[in-house]
């Protein structure tokens, strides 16, 4: 669906350049004194980490807002619609309030269960938390973004449906995580061999050649993820709704 219509990137494109301008804004006011602190081995004072909170809750706000344009943008073009890109960011606009509460939450749940992975004798308990976080939330934005429904309610859906489409979804994980992996190891080849030249403008050329493909991998992959979740809610939907 990418080849056939580029214009989808733009949503994970946008919502890339929404959340590095936030950290940009942040960065005078808030980010670089945190900064100071981190560097003299002083943590943050409680208005900072607030204010961080804040920033963070901010910048997954808007990737989910995007994400939702670009799955109702997917699930309007696989029911033979082609809609132009304001007429999905209003449809995602229009479900903010969900889409804050899911940001909160998905924050919150997401930073405990990082903190639990990193406690001792329990990562794997955590690891096995995660899978089925992951398992849970997979579907909870095509469903809030074409159903309408609300957080809870959202959230079980997402978990009845995932029971479905469970071989789907972990095979499709697997196909992106190789991918990224792949991409991981080539950019560590060409930085590993810039370094090897010994060249100065050698390395700046790998350094910034890096970060463009890097840039480039996380927009192309934000955008086949959201147009497989759609694809794959669309068809467990359909092949739940026959199993009744």
């Amino acid at each position: 669906m990418l080849r056939q219509r580029p214009g989808l990137l733009c949503f994970p494109a946008l919502g890339l350049a929404t959340d590095a301008a936030v950290l940009a804004a942040s960065w005078p006011l808030l980010l670089q004194g945190v900064w100071h602190r981190f560097v003299h081995d002083e943590a943050p004072t409680g208005v900072q980490s607030a204010a961080i909170a804040l920033v963070l809750w901010t910048a997954s706000a808007l990737s989910s807002v995007f994400t939702a344009a670009l799955v109702h943008s997917v699930h309007a073009l696989l029911g033979g619609e082609r809609l132009p890109v304001s007429a999905s960011l209003r449809a995602a606009g229009r479900r903010l309030p969900t889409l804050l509460s899911w940001s909160l939450f998905s924050l919150v749940a997401g930073s405990m269960l990082r903190t639990g992975e990193s406690l001792a004798g329990l990562s794997a308990l955590f690891e096995l938390l995660g899978l089925s976080w992951s398992l849970l939330t997979f579907f909870a934005l095509p469903v809030i973004v074409v159903e309408g429904t609300g957080l809870v309610a959202g959230l079980r859906r997402s978990l009845t449906l995932g029971r479905h489409a469970l071989g789907r979804w972990v095979a499709g994980g697997l196909k992106l995580l190789v991918t990224t992996t792949l991409v991981v190891i080539g950019a560590i080849v060409v930085l590993i061999l810039a370094v090897e030249a010994n060249s100065l403008a050698v390395l700046f050329a790998a350094v910034a050649t890096v970060i463009a493909v890097g840039l480039l991998v996380t927009v192309v992959n934000s955008a086949a993820s959201g147009i497989y979740r759609t694809s794959l809610y669309r068809e467990t939907v359909a092949t739940a709704g026959r199993g009744r």
